[in-house]
């Protein structure tokens, strides 16, 4: 070898070993093995459109919030296929089929029914898959679901909790026939409040109604000390304003389930007044330090009040970016899964950390309308 030869090698050899330890001893920023890929079979528009735009939105606000703020991390690497199923079942399937070629990272799909169209499918792929819908159980039946949305799992406690507070032996429930709500109703609510001594008339209405003169007509009649409303957000605008001119609410006689949030942009402030909800942290108490500063965020981005499915939507990618960033990153399905399901990091909604079925732990009181605002009951919690 020349002389000039192992001048080079030995440079060459410096600068490698130079290379090394700058590389060793750098700071280390986890990013993915590659751009994380989400597909998104979720309403955006239709019936339950509302929900999807949320979904959307909030997701949107959290990668681009992260771009901004830390260009390097995993989160600030996801890219959505977002695809609108129209609040129809078959072409949620049909956007499911196509989605799935392209081997996506992690599916999002919602919300009931189209939820329900397509979650075998997933669970034979083994796909991690996020879900919008309130079913209680939904994830007891599956290893791959996912789930950073309020459930009909953690609302029965609630209720529970109100009726003692009130002292009610009597109770008139109605709610929309569908798999969720009859699941947490016909084999959650009712039972336990019937153990309890208590008596219930229920009336269950099909999806799809726009006349609730009837219904109200019979909860109306059956007296009772305390009325359960359950149904989605033009159910429960339907509700009460059938129930109003009856003059049967009082403050305090009525409790409802979360889509009250929705239906109470509707409704005017008289409407809502004393009724009571199952309500999350992150709408009873929007002043306090964290909530109140992304809530401002987002009416700055978008122009309105979030919905909390915004909040929850916004979690749930901070969730991702969070498994991303774990230790081996994830590189395929079954270890997405577990990496998500093992986060604990604090979020919008509250702590980010999942049970055993994989639902987000969320924390839940009950709230009331006054003036047109929610704020916590103080006395039921």
């Amino acid at each position: 070898m020349s002389r000039n030869a192992k001048i080079t090698v030995t440079i060459l050899a410096l600068a490698l070993v130079g290379a090394g330890v700058w590389i060793a001893n750098r700071p280390q920023t986890r990013t993915p093995l590659h751009k994380i890929r989400i597909a998104a079979n979720l309403p955006m528009t239709g019936q339950l459109g509302y929900y999807g735009v949320a979904v959307q939105q909030g997701a949107i606000m959290a990668i681009e919030e992260a771009k901004v703020k830390q260009p390097e991390s995993a989160l600030a690497s996801i890219a959505v296929d977002w695809q609108d199923n129209a609040s129809e079942p078959k072409t949620a399937v049909t956007i499911f089929q196509k989605q799935i070629l392209n081997n996506p990272d992690i599916f999002v799909s919602g919300v009931k029914p189209q939820v329900m169209a397509i979650k075998d499918e997933a669970s034979a792929l083994g796909l991690p898959h996020f879900v919008y819908t309130f079913d209680a159980y939904i994830n007891t039946q599956s290893s791959n679901n996912i789930r950073t949305w309020l459930s009909y799992k953690i609302e029965p406690p609630i209720y529970m909790k109100y009726v003692a507070l009130r002292h009610a032996k009597s109770i008139a429930i109605t709610y929309v026939r569908l798999p969720h709500a009859m699941e947490e109703f016909e084999k959650i609510v009712i039972p336990a409040l019937k153990n309890k001594g208590i008596t219930v008339f229920a009336e269950p209405y099909d999806f799809g109604r726009s006349d609730f003169k009837d219904i109200a007509v019979k909860l109306a009649d059956a007296k009772p000390d305390l009325f359960i409303l359950n149904g989605f957000q033009s159910d429960l605008v339907g509700l009460i304003r059938s129930l109003r001119p009856l003059s049967v609410i009082t403050d305090g006689n009525t409790i409802c389930t979360y889509d009250l949030m929705d239906a109470a942009k509707i409704l005017g402030p008289d409407e809502i007044e004393g009724i009571r909800i199952v309500a999350p942290l992150f709408e009873s108490r929007p002043k306090e330090t964290g909530i109140a500063d992304w809530r401002n965020r987002y009416k700055a981005r978008y122009g309105k009040e979030p919905f909390y499915t915004d909040a929850f939507a916004y979690d749930m990618m901070t969730a991702i970016g969070a498994a991303a960033s774990s230790d081996p990153a994830p590189t395929n399905h079954a270890q997405w899964i577990q990496a998500i399901r093992n986060v604990d990091v604090p979020g919008i909604t509250g702590p980010i950390r999942f049970d055993g079925d994989g639902d987000m732990i969320t924390p839940l009181e009950v709230g009331v309308y006054r003036n047109g605002t929610l704020i916590p009951d103080v006395n039921a919690n």
